[in-house]
């Protein structure tokens, strides 16, 4: 009874808090995931079938996606706290989407120019099989690597992840969760988890363009899902694909509930101890433990600085202190 009473009195709270609860529409709550799911696959399918371009079919599926969950956001945020305004998306996040844009872009080509020579005439492992198959083995392997990337970047308990804490830490700063807010971040941890992980790997297996179209495409679809400021439910998805409810988490203020390291497969959270799913409820905070201790997030050259001032900064359960 009385821990009845407890979890009504949290509810009541987080309603009272969070008035898009109340509001947000049962549609709008369970079908929204599913039903961007469901597309997704769709067009991979149709897209493989009849042979569309795979660069330009995924493009505009992205972009369709985000207009799709931008009106939500807009129409039913999930907390005012979080929402994007003018001020956070052309004093901040504007200035992220160039950097990550040109460094991207430039990455990109790079790791495309370098990918195509090398596998001129290579077989992989998996070049052969069905993409249905190749394409699961990529997302599991990929995910697998990005889980221990990530997780490291957090744990920071020796150089080498205090390193990699300094590359991620910028993508935490910001106080907010919403779509268009995640490619805030710096340039060296794109570059590290796409050339130092995805090249290699890619390669290593073998994997054809159909196959990593597919892979890429699911995974693309969890990160704009995962970053969105809507109330999203998945239920029992949430033990296997990473969504809104858990990478909300990921991003608390709290370090003990700032876990949810995997990208697209929940499930390496669960086998692996990491795994923080509380429905209904939201973090009391997001950002950083000890923001004082950071730039803010809308200081975007000193937020650059961080991965490169090694003797400036360090970083001690998982937070970088200005020592300078």
């Amino acid at each position: 009874m009385n821990q009845v009473s407890i979890a009504d009195r949290r509810a009541s709270a987080f309603v009272a808090v969070n008035p898009a609860i109340g509001r947000t529409p049962w549609l709008v709550r369970y079908l929204t995931w599913p039903a961007l799911f469901v597309a997704n696959l769709t067009i991979i399918s149709l897209a493989l079938v009849e042979h569309w371009n795979l660069t330009a079919t995924m493009a505009a599926t992205t972009g369709t996606f985000i207009v799709v969950l931008v009106a939500l956001e807009f129409a039913y945020p999930l907390d005012a706290r979080w929402r994007m305004t003018l001020r956070t998306f052309f004093g901040r996040d504007i200035k992220y989407f160039l950097a990550g844009g040109l460094t991207g872009a430039a990455t990109n080509f790079g790791l495309a120019f370098v990918g195509i020579s090398l596998s001129v005439g290579h077989v992989g492992p998996i070049t052969h099989w069905p993409v249905w198959i190749a394409a699961p083995l990529l997302i599991v392997a990929f995910d697998f690597l990005q889980y221990w990337q990530h997780r490291w970047s957090h744990e920071a308990d020796n150089a080498f992840k205090h390193y990699l804490w300094r590359t991620h830490a910028p993508h935490h700063l910001p106080e907010q969760v919403y779509v268009l807010m995640h490619p805030a971040g710096h340039p060296f941890n794109f570059f590290l988890i796409q050339g130092i992980l995805r090249l290699p790997l890619f390669y290593a297996l073998g994997a054809t363009p159909e196959s990593i179209f597919v892979a890429s495409s699911i995974i693309g679809l969890q990160g704009l899902v995962s970053h969105c400021n809507v109330d999203l439910r998945a239920g029992w998805a949430n033990y296997v694909l990473t969504g809104t409810e858990l990478h909300r988490y990921h991003h608390s203020g709290d370090p003990g509930e700032a876990k949810n390291f995997a990208v697209a497969l929940s499930l390496l959270d669960v086998l692996f101890g990491t795994f923080v799913y509380r429905p209904g409820e939201v973090p009391a905070r997001l950002g950083v433990a000890t923001p004082n201790d950071y730039p803010q997030s809308h200081e975007f050259w000193k937020t650059m600085m961080i991965p490169l001032r090694t003797n400036g900064y360090v970083a001690t359960a998982g937070r970088v202190a200005d020592h300078a």
